[in-house]
């Protein structure tokens, strides 16, 4: 079959004679595609210069092109980092390749080639895909009516800007509401153009990393940092791969043959998920935990090294808080324990070579900012008193509290029927990680989407931590993480305040800790972030669904509200606009929020009534966007410069040159957002509009945020290029590297990991011809964890967490969510799309069964009455969902699995599985103001759940 830009050509259809003739074969012919938009002129072409005469012709015509591109998806949210040679043939893109642009870090270890998916090599289809957006659009029935009028793009800038403007002089900025979701965002001048936009406004943006479910909170909670990672080729370093609540072979197509590749030079593969996916059947073991009991198993492995003294003394001396001392009622001893004026962030050792009392250097509070101990030999046992204010202190190390905890809660036989995994499997796993010269453990995002993944992840960070693992090559807990790439920060930071620039010259010698101080202070002060869950809690009417006592966890004394609460007054996380306000505009730029929210349903019910305009800026038809009242086409991954942001896992920054100019009538984001700013700039000056305030008590003057946005006229929305220039020129990661150079090579090697910030908590340095691995500047640098001891932190000694019995790791069940149903919905990322962008293309659609999929255990739909591909109804207390089933013995008994991105609009009644999904949060990670814990962009607040739903399913006849 051969494939060109969406129509399908078989060798019979070719070959039916008149029939074969009508079809438009001739690139040159085709070029309506992008001269003419609608491509009605194409049906009325003559047939006088057709040049093809049999399919082979037509084969062939794909082998000759008039120019290759080095291209990638930029404004997908994949972090794959891919380079494609993207093929131009009459003005057309034709096809795509992988592009060979990567090397080796070293000869002894295999290299990054090649990287790419079958969502990549069909991109040249989807770019002409019928959901495309080709107009500016204004609706013009009810909102998701599908009823809509073309407009022009001065008709479009004209009414979006009035409505920010007069939403910003009388409510207020912060009423404007900026959502570019986790899909459309870029480390070149499309991201850059917007976010600076929204923050010159004063609007809100949402952070919504929280609002995925992808924040790894228990690594926030025990490290201070979330996302930690190191590029893909170190885990060829590994003698011990565990895979847990993942599936790399399908989420990580290009980087997966690292892990397989370990295994030619000794390496073990385990793998730990409920289900029998497409990664453990590599493995050498699985291990099918039930879903939701991770935490249990993950500790029942730490007890066994405990137990059996598996663990390096030395690591968990220094760079953990096990060695510090505890007193008898659970909480650290802290230096305001034993001195009048004594400080809450300075902790204590008990030195076994002295027998005495010692300070344990690298704390919050301590004088002396490192993790080496200076000869002091802390004991990890034993009870000891100290002298008090007032009083002999009982107190005993941290580490022989756990481990008595441990072994009356927590140990193989003890958790089995819980987590079904046998007591000799789990001292099997023990024992491989403890004995491996490096153990690593991916967890990724599958591990966060939760109730209690924190739970877990503290769990798998223990095990890690018990064993030396963290900070070592080819160890250590693997989250994802980014490199530092600052250079659209550098070229926002002209136009920023006075402190803004202070702070620049300053960071590059910032410590972790002092990084995440700065990162509070401009969370509290200088920006209007907000996380989504506290968002759609005020906001969107989840408070609701997050409220009913018969789902909440029946281990808070105090019901969810009362948390929520009591964070907002005391100011622990942002909240814009504040509860007395209501949001007016909501701006979102592909993020499709009614694709990814939970309970959609009722967000669209309480939320859209509030919103007096909807834009949705993007280049396919979406959801989200057929319940907006404005469409603004973006320019397609191929007709924009763009620069990918990549995640660690490459060692390159990989970008993507413009192949053709904008199709129909799309503009790129860069131009888009920078002619708004002059179309606000202009109404402003025709009214002569005063200054207004910003959330913050700022003066924001209207009439001149084009200046700003350009930098005085430096860069026109018309100078895409220059800003991606200045970009890769001004960034530590590529510096010194212009646009051109960049483009010829597709993918530019790395010259830094780049300064730190939150998605970057690499804390490595670069090392020539080696992988980069993790957390080696608290190994080796001996520089302190930024938590509030200055290290591994097991002990959240907080009342919060006290009072729900999380104050050191443990397990619990999920709570019932969504009611009391016999099956677990769990869910997994899909192979077929990138979100929902491929979700609904027809090429993706004939790799599987064609629609949105439950795959169910025979035995489960047996006791039902149901058979494969028949049809259902997936429901709950929430909502309902209708849809066809695949039945499949790797699904375990009493689960239920989708893929996730399957657009609404592909269901019955637009009503997707996110309808049965509630959105129960865990309250206590709303805590702040303690050490380390609070939010700032990108970490803390809490996380909405996806996965661990209760649901049932019966027959239905709906589809």
């Amino acid at each position: 079959m051969i494939a060109d830009c969406g129509f399908e050509v078989t060798r019979r259809r070719f070959l039916k004679g008149a029939a074969g003739a009508t079809l438009l074969l001739c690139l040159r012919d085709l070029a309506w595609a992008r001269e003419k938009g609608d491509g009605i002129e194409a049906t009325q072409r003559s047939f006088a210069g057709y040049e093809y005469r049999s399919w082979e012709d037509l084969y062939r015509a794909s082998w000759r092109w008039d120019r290759i591109v080095k291209g990638t998806h930029h404004r997908a949210n994949c972090f794959s980092a891919c380079s494609w040679d993207v093929y131009i043939k009459d003005g057309l893109v034709w096809r795509e390749e992988q592009a060979h642009a990567y090397g080796q870090t070293n000869d002894s270890l295999p290299d990054f080639n090649p990287r790419g998916c079958q969502k990549g090599g069909c991109y040249s289809e989807l770019m002409y895909a019928p959901g495309r957006i080709k107009y500016p659009m204004r609706r013009v029935g009810e909102r998701g009516s599908g009823r809509w009028r073309r407009i022009t793009w001065e008709e479009a800038l004209d009414e979006v800007a009035e409505a920010l403007l007069e939403v910003a002089q009388k409510e207020g900025p912060e009423c404007i509401v900026y959502d570019n979701g986790t899909s459309h965002i870029d480390a070149g001048p499309s991201t850059a153009s917007e976010w600076h936009f929204f923050n010159l406004l004063g609007a809100t943006t949402l952070d919504s990393v929280a609002g995925t479910g992808d924040m790894p909170m228990g690594a926030l909670q025990t490290w201070g940092l979330t996302n930690v990672d190191g590029s893909s080729d170190d885990w060829f370093n590994s003698r011990c791969i565990v895979v847990w609540a993942g599936n790399p072979a399908v989420t990580r197509i290009p980087d997966f043959h690292f892990m397989t590749e370990a295994r030619y030079r000794g390496a073990k593969l385990v793998v730990v998920t409920p289900d029998l996916n497409a990664t453990a059947i590599h493995a050498d073991l699985w291990l099918n935990v039930r879903v939701g009991e991770d935490a249990a198993l993950a500790l029942s492995t730490a007890q066994v090294i405990l137990c059996e003294r598996l663990y390096d003394e030395e690591y968990v001396r220094e760079q953990t808080d096990l060695a510090l001392l505890v007193r008898e009622d659970g909480r650290f001893l802290r230096q305001s324990d034993l001195e009048p004026d004594g400080k809450e962030d300075v902790f204590y050792f008990w030195d076994e070579k002295e027998d005495k009392l010692a300070e344990a250097p690298g704390s919050a509070g301590s004088s002396r900012q490192t993790l080496a101990l200076a000869g002091v030999v802390p004991a990890l046992f034993g009870e000891f008193q100290v002298a008090g204010k007032e009083r002999k202190i009982p107190v005993r190390p941290l580490m022989a509290v756990l481990a008595e905890r441990l072994a009356k809660t927590a140990t193989p036989e003890l958790v089995a029927a819980q987590t079904g995994i046998s007591p000799a499997l789990v001292r099997m796993l023990a024992r491989e990680i403890a004995s491996a010269p490096s153990s690593m453990i991916f967890a990724s995002w599958g591990a966060c989407k939760f109730y209690h993944s924190d739970l877990l992840l503290r769990a798998l960070i223990l095990v890690m931590a018990l064993t030396g693992n963290q900070g070592r090559p080819g160890g250590g807990l693997r989250t994802g993480a980014w490199y530092g790439f600052n250079g659209a920060d550098r070229w926002m930071s002209p136009v920023q305040p006075k402190w803004y620039e202070k702070l620049a010259l300053k960071v590059m010698n910032f410590s972790v800790r002092q990084w995440n101080d700065v990162f509070f202070e401009l969370t509290a002060e200088k920006f209007t972030w907000t996380p989504s869950v506290p968002w759609l809690y005020t906001h969107g009417g989840l408070r609701e669904l997050m409220d009913r006592p018969q789902w909440n966890d029946e281990t808070l004394p105090r019901p969810p509200r009362a948390y929520t609460e009591d964070a907002l007054e005391k100011k622990w996380f942002p909240l814009y606009p504040p509860p007395h306000k209501a949001p007016r505009v909501l701006v979102h730029t592909g993020g499709n929020p009614l694709r990814r929210w939970p309970a959609p349903q009722v967000i669209e019910r309480m939320l859209w009534p509030k919103l007096s305009l909807i834009v949705d800026v993007d280049f396919r038809m979406n959801t989200t966007g057929g319940k907006s009242d404005i469409l603004l086409p973006a320019a397609g991954y191929y007709e924009k410069n763009g620069i990918k942001t990549g995640q660690s896992y490459l060692p390159y920054v990989v970008v993507g040159e413009r192949a053709l100019p904008p199709l129909f009538d799309s503009k790129g984001e860069w131009e888009i957002f920078g002619l708004l700013a002059k179309k606000i700039q202009e109404k402003a000056k025709a009214r002569s509009a005063p200054a207004y305030r910003g959330a913050h008590g700022e003066e924001i003057d209207p009439k001149t945020i084009y200046e700003r946005w350009s930098h005085a006229g430096e860069f026109e929305p018309s100078f895409e290029e220059s800003c991606a220039d200045y970009i890769l020129r001004h960034s530590k990661v590529t510096e010194g590297v212009g646009w051109r150079e960049a483009c010829s090579l597709g993918a530019v090697p790395i010259k830094s990991l780049g300064g730190y910030v939150l998605s970057n908590a690499i804390a490595s340095d670069l090392e020539s011809q080696q992988p980069v691995s993790p957390s080696r500047w608290f190994v080796e640098r001996k520089e302190p964890w930024p938590t509030l001891t200055g290290r591994q932190q097991f002990l959240i000694d907080h009342d919060w967490y006290r009072e729900v019995a999380e104050d050191l790791p443990t397990f619990k069940s999920a709570p019932p969510v969504g009611g009391s149903y016999p099956l677990w919905l769990t869910g997994g990322h899909t192979r077929w799309s990138i979100h929902s962008m491929w979700r609904d293309h027809k090429s993706m659609l004939r790799l599987e069964r064609g629609g949105p999929l439950l795959f169910m255990n025979p035995a489960d739909a047996k006791m039902r009455g149901i058979g494969d591909n028949g049809r259902v109804r997936l429901f709950n207390d929430v909502g309902e969902s209708y849809l066809r089933v695949k039945l499949s013995p790797a699904i375990p008994p009493g689960t239920v699995l989708i893929y996730h991105a399957w657009e609404p609009f592909q269901f019955a009644n637009w009503s997707s599985t996110k309808q049965v999904q509630a959105p129960p949060a865990k309250p206590i990670h709303l805590l702040g103001g303690f050490g380390h814990l609070g939010y700032r962009f990108g970490a803390g607040a809490t996380s909405l759940l996806a996965r661990g739903i209760r649901v049932d399913v019966e027959e239905a006849s709906l589809i």
